[in-house]
């Protein structure tokens, strides 16, 4: 069932005076505002350890099952706009870019994403999260936990910016049946249903749904995602309970432009098979041992035949020519994850997790690494921390990962901090730590080699077929891994009689061996003036600046969150040849300067919620070159939603406007725009 929460009017004012977001709370729906504020909201991303938001290493912000719903959100990757410091791009209709502090081009891969401890950060070619394939519905979703920087010492390489981790709701809590339909312009339709049993001590939930919309006006990027999960969750004693997830998502999308030669319209797909057993002991408060288990398989389609005009200029032949090609994109990638995990209290004061696992990848992509072998890649890590409260006011901790990594080799990521309480509701916290990010199977191994499908005809002869004609992308056998140093100063007041909560967090985020495209002749093919693309440990930026945010929760129904970010990146000083060719150009353009974010609920009659978010952001160039620009622009998003009562039905109705404050290009200048959408939702229990 869906209920809502939604968002006040803002005062940009007020805005960038109290500059912030960031309120951790688990809440559902509406109730005791005293009984809401008493009981601290535990997170549990920071360290692997359930800890108040005050406790934790680094900064947390929480986005509850209240939020999600007063969001308005269709797709899971449109929640970050709530989270300070993020970015949120849509590159076409079905291809959303989200990053954190910026250093991302058009496939961010420096965020870590898991759903309910499975990663979703893909192994295959440049991209970290293909969030139409995550594999959960967004109205199964608890909360979403955001860790706001580097966090490799509990989750490995990849967190190299930060962490979100997708928290579905427990089967108990969604029995019965419910079905929800979206409809509205740009083509919107979307239906899902989910159903609920608990027979004696298994509660099971089944979930299928399907998103369509049309994409952007006059480009074929539609997008048709679909999804069925189930999820299992069986209490096979008073302190054992054994969870299972199987799930399969499929994304039919638009792909291509039109009138291009090597890149036309055209229909793709992306599926993905995962399942997932997770076997919890919990004997006694504290204690906890954990073995999990996940399977998933992924299948990209996307191949088509063309023939291609090639100049004189290309070919170094005096007439033209006209070459047929199979390009043929597809791939397949499997990964297998196994990790144990041991949560123990040491000594009252005393807490620790201690936990290893390994990680198998193999991918199939024969045009992208010039083999019809599987590219194997094999991660070996360990990781422990150590919580110490060394009195009432002063709380230690220390933590580590170490890893190796059958493509660079191990690495070590260390962190340490300490938080001191000013008072009972006043929390000064001061953390640095080292993380890495090792580089995909394709940043190191790439050999993109296309060759003719059939035999052509030039002044020097006959061209047979399979002959190499040119190459996009080399391999880049010494690269390494990126390295990235933060330091952090946190405060955060919870301030529960006023129901009021400040998280302000500064940092400076040192990111050295940055890995960069580059370019250079190829040396490969019958087209000896094209150039061929490489990665190279190039880049370094440091990043520093303030995310500070501000939530009056009075009750869960209810609240006004305002953030605010101000972010600075220096990249290396470059002479005018370095420039020319080099992407560390931009990297100090690679995040807006400024953004803020106003995000409110108002349950202004019974039953009636109206909801609204406001964001500003910034200029920013997304990490490869000026005419990747997007300038500065607004959104405003409203909605309006009635509970029904339950003498009529149990549900709600809604109708959601975003984007209407006008259209934006928040990818490149002079790209589609992404503009406004209006739909109606009904959500009823049956």
């Amino acid at each position: 069932m869906q209920l809502s929460s939604r968002h006040p009017p803002p005062t940009r004012a007020f805005s960038l005076l109290l500059a912030a977001l960031s309120f951790t709370a688990e809440a559902d729906g509406g109730g005791d505002e005293n009984a809401h504020l008493s009981d601290l909201p535990v997170v549990l991303t920071a360290t692997r350890l359930a800890q108040a938001p005050a406790d934790a290493p680094g900064a947390v912000t929480v986005i509850d099952r209240a939020m999600i719903r007063a969001s308005g959100a269709r797709n899971i990757h449109e929640l970050f706009r709530l989270v300070p410091g993020f970015q949120v791009g849509m590159h076409s209709g079905n291809q959303p870019l989200v990053a954190y502090h910026g250093l991302s081009d058009d496939a961010p891969r420096r965020l870590l994403v898991q759903v309910d401890g499975r990663s979703v950060y893909s192994p295959y070619l440049i991209a970290g999260v293909e969030w139409n394939q995550i594999g959960v519905d967004i109205d199964d979703i608890e909360r979403i936990e955001v860790f706001r920087g580097s966090n490799s010492a509990a989750y490995g390489s990849n967190a190299f910016l930060g962490v979100a981790n997708i928290v579905t709701r427990s089967p108990s809590e969604t029995l019965g049946t419910t079905v929800r339909y979206r409809a509205g312009s740009d083509g919107i339709n979307d239906i899902g249903v989910r159903i609920g049993q608990q027979i004696g001590d298994v509660a099971w939930r089944l979930r299928a749904s399907r998103n369509y919309d049309r994409g952007f006006i006059d480009v074929n990027d539609w997008r048709k995602s679909e999804i069925a999960t189930l999820n299992v969750d069986w209490r096979a004693s008073r302190d054992s309970t054994l969870e299972a997830q199987a799930g399969w998502t499929n994304s039919d999308e638009g792909l291509g432009k039109e009138d291009n030669l090597t890149d036309p319209e055209r229909a793709g797909r992306i599926s993905t098979n995962f399942g997932l057993l997770r076997w919890r002991h919990a004997p006694a408060p504290g204690e906890e041992t954990t073995l999990s288990y996940y399977h998933q398989e992924e299948d990209g389609r996307d191949a088509y035949k063309l023939t291609v005009p090639v100049s004189p200029s290309s070919s170094g032949l005096p007439v033209a020519l006209s070459i047929p090609f199979n390009f043929d994109y597809n791939f397949k990638a499997v990964r297998d994850d196994l990790e144990i995990q041991r949560i123990t209290g040491l000594m009252p004061s005393l807490r620790a997790v201690l936990g290893a696992g390994l990680r198998v990848d193999r991918i199939t992509a024969p045009i992208r690494f010039n083999t019809a072998e599987s590219i194997r890649n094999a991660v070996n890590h360990a990781f422990g921390t150590l919580e110490w409260r060394a009195s009432p006011r002063w709380l230690f901790n220390v933590g580590a990962m170490i890893e190796n990594n059958s493509l660079t080799g191990t690495s070590l990521a260390p962190r340490a901090s300490v938080n001191f309480r000013l008072t009972d509701n006043q929390t000064l916290r001061l953390s640095v730590n080292r993380s890495n990010r090792n580089p995909t199977a394709f940043e190191q191994k790439s050999s993109m080699i296309f060759t003719n499908s059939a035999a052509f005809a030039t002044p020097r002869g006959t061209v047979a077929a399979g002959t190499p004609i040119s190459q996009t992308f080399r391999p880049a056998p010494n690269l390494q891994a990126e390295r990235i140093t933060t330091y952090e100063l946190g405060y955060l007041a919870e301030l529960r009689p006023v129901a009021t909560t400040f998280d302000v967090r500064l940092f400076l985020e040192r990111a050295r061996d940055l890995i960069e495209i580059g370019s250079e002749r190829s040396t490969v093919g019958l087209l000896p003036r094209n150039n061929t693309h490489y990665f190279a440990n190039s880049g370094r930026a440091d990043i520093h600046g303030l995310e500070a945010a501000a939530t009056w929760r009075p009750s869960t129904g209810t609240w006004l969150t305002l953030q605010h970010t101000e972010l600075r990146i220096n990249g290396p000083t470059l002479s005018p040849a370095e420039a020319a060719h080099s992407p560390s150009e931009w990297v100090q353009y690679s995040a807006p300067r400024h953004s803020s974010t106003v995000f409110g609920a108002w349950e202004f009659l019974p039953r009636w919620q109206f909801s609204l978010a406001k964001h500003w952001i910034g200029s920013m160039t997304w990490y490869q070159d000026s005419a990747h620009r997007a300038f500065m622009y607004r959104q405003l998003d409203v909605r309006l939603a009635y509970r029904l009562p339950p003498t009529l039905a149990r549900g709600e109705i809604a109708l959601t406007a975003r984007n209407i404050d006008g259209a934006d290009q928040t990818y490149a200048n002079g790209t589609s725009l992404w503009g406004n959408q209006v739909f109606g939702s009904l959500s009823l229990e049956l």
